[in-house]
């Protein structure tokens, strides 16, 4: 029987972190399912989930990737987690929209972002932020299938980010997508 395995890794982010990382999970017999990897700051921070074969520890597993020889210092976090809900294709919900927003920074814009999330039943299924010359920038994804009709949710979101500052847009993912295509060809 397979394990699953979460692992995370933090470090000041410097060129073959990911090599040298999904290096170990292939030299373990790790089979990777899903990575996400991104640099904020200067500071580098990846989850993978991987399945490795019943025989491997968490123990040996944050050992070998600790133990990888860095100029820069590795912190790593590994778990293993049930397997009944990973790798399994969900049907994505259809009620998924992406909200963009910018405005001059300000503390707490996240925290009322979340807030206003929370106090909706809207799930967030991803969060980005950037902050550049004061201006900060965020693109959420988020799930309505539970909260207000998408209507609903918008008006009541641009009267929030009105008090906050921000200029907002709510597009159902499918839109986005469209409208922000990219193509190698």
């Amino acid at each position: 029987m397979k394990k699953q395995m979460v692992i995370s890794v933090l470090s000041l982010d410097r060129p073959g972190i990911v090599a040298d990382i999904t290096g170990v999970i292939f030299k373990l017999d790790g089979d990777l399912a899903d990575l996400s990897q991104s640099v904020l700051s200067n500071f580098f921070i990846m989850t993978v989930i991987a399945q490795f074969d019943s025989d491997i520890s968490v123990k040996e597993i944050k050992e070998k990737i600790t133990s990888i020889e860095s100029a820069t210092s590795l912190e790593v976090m590994v778990q293993e987690v049930d397997s009944s809900g990973i790798n399994k294709s969900p049907s994505l919900p259809q009620d998924i929209y992406i909200v963009t927003g910018q405005g001059e920074n300000r503390t707490g814009l996240v925290f009322f972002m979340g807030a206003f999330c929370k106090d909706h039943e809207i799930n967030i299924i991803d969060y980005d932020t950037k902050l550049s010359d004061n201006m900060y920038s965020m693109i959420l994804e988020i799930d309505l299938t539970n909260s207000e009709s998408a209507e609903v949710i918008h008006e009541k979101l641009n009267n929030m980010a009105k008090k906050l500052g921000l200029e907002v847009v709510m597009q159902h993912k499918s839109l986005f997508d469209t409208v922000n295509e990219i193509s190698l060809w």
